[in-house]
């Protein structure tokens, strides 16, 4: 199977333009102004999915799709997010979010919202795609996604809203394969307009299915064998790994890949995918096969952790700890892209680490707005190291140039190597 960015671009707008019936559809029936925040296609792998799932406390609603195109959709709520809107649907269900009627309300709310959501698929291949009725299927830590295969579509995959084990919506594990490891998402961040607290639409269709989707919008003389889009998924899971080798090494401080991933995003929505509480850290830019900006960041907390870690005994010297932190930066973003060079057979320069603090979004803006200069949509990789104890947490954000990327996905494709 082949990809190409025409083909990511129309899985783009068609995922926005879907999220958006599904949030006028939550507008319509509860009252809550939404809108949707951001939108995605992701290059992920089953244990990002899963652990999303599990570390979240989230209310799913799960729908099999099949037809022009098959697979699985799933509306995720936070919990407390959930009760509330099932109470402006069906007044009195917040009195007992364990009652069939709170459940109930939330089914006919996913089957409303991810049905709109659907029908633009339809509309774009110009065929008919059936929904199956919504169900729940609880994923837990003795369970992974091949373990409930076609549970979701049972009555036994039904649960409750209310509280004890996390429901989740999940699906099966065949669906969106891209091989044994990566599934190929399609992620909506939605939110109400008087709440911070979003929701989520995940789309996971068939390797067949993309494959339909690529053929009606996809530039044949521009495709990316999909081989090269996790050869680079992988590559950079290597990179985080080697980042997390050398900040144990620097600060002696085990740590972890916590979650790496490529996603497709539009440019004006990368900011949005971050956070707007505080961080500290250094930006650099790279040049080279690819080409782009990189963000090394902590929380204020993990920040003081770090430096003090790299050098103890200067909390009384603000210089010392902003250059301790400028170090680990540039030590981080070296090995995080060393591979990426090995890999690719290519130079890849980095630029002194410029020392930022301020808000996630803040600091990404400036960059976006460089690369928007040239593109329209953006990959972002994502990457987060952090100590098993949560002694400090490393975001690492990578935005490559997408003419530069390309090259280096042309040196990853099969018939190169």
């Amino acid at each position: 199977m082949n990809l190409d960015v025409q083909s990511l671009r129309t899985f783009s707008r068609l995922a926005h333009s879907g999220a958006e019936e599904a949030a006028g559809s939550l507008t319509t029936l509860t009252g809550f102004d939404a809108r949707v925040a951001v939108t995605k296609v992701e290059m992920a792998t089953r244990d990002d999915v899963e652990r999303e799932f599990r570390e979240r406390d989230l209310v799913s609603v799960h729908i099999g799709f099949s037809g022009a195109i098959e697979g699985h959709t799933v509306l995720a709520f936070d919990r407390d997010r959930a009760v509330s809107l099932v109470d402006a649907l069906v007044p009195g269900a917040s009195d007992d979010p364990n009652s069939d009627l709170a459940t109930s309300g939330l089914k006919e709310l996913g089957n409303i919202m991810l049905g709109g959501f659907i029908d633009g698929w339809a509309d774009f291949l110009g065929d008919s795609i059936d929904i199956t009725t919504p169900t729940y299927v609880e994923l837990d830590a003795g369970r992974s996604l091949q373990d409930v295969v076609g549970a979701a579509d049972t009555p036994d995959g039904s649960t409750d809203i209310g509280g004890g084990a996390t429901d989740a919506a999940v699906l099966d594990g065949s669906t969106a394969a891209i091989d044994s490891d990566h599934v190929l998402a399609f992620r909506n961040h939605l939110e109400t307009v008087d709440e911070e607290a979003g929701f989520y639409i995940y789309m996971l269709p068939t390797q067949a299915s993309v494959e339909t989707i690529v053929d009606v919008a996809g530039d044949a003389d521009d495709a990316i064998p999909v081989e090269t889009f996790t050869s680079f998924s992988q590559m950079i899971s290597e990179g985080a790994g080697q980042a997390s080798e050398d900040l144990t090494a620097m600060t002696g401080i085990e740590t972890n890949v916590d979650v790496s991933r490529l996603s497709f995003v539009p440019v004006e929505g990368v900011p949005m995918e971050l956070t707007d509480d505080a961080r500290r850290g250094v930006v650099l830019e790279f040049s080279g096969t690819p080409s782009g900006y990189i963000a090394i960041l902590f929380d204020p907390e993990s920040a003081e952790s770090v430096a003090d870690a790299l050098m103890p005994g200067m909390e009384s010297d603000p210089a010392m700890r902003k250059s301790a932190l400028q170090e680990i930066g540039n030590i981080v973003t070296s090995g995080f892209l060393d591979g990426w060079a090995n890999a690719l057979e290519t130079t890849i320069e980095i630029s002194p680490p410029r020392y930022v603090d301020d808000i996630a979004s803040a600091i990404v803006d400036p960059l976006v707005t460089e690369l928007a200069r040239t593109q329209d949509y953006a990959f972002l990789i994502d990457s987060a190291i952090a100590t098993p104890d949560e002694t400090f947490t490393c975001d690492i954000y990578a935005l490559p140039d997408e003419r530069e990327l390309r090259a280096a996905f042309d040196q990853l494709a099969p018939e190169a190597n």
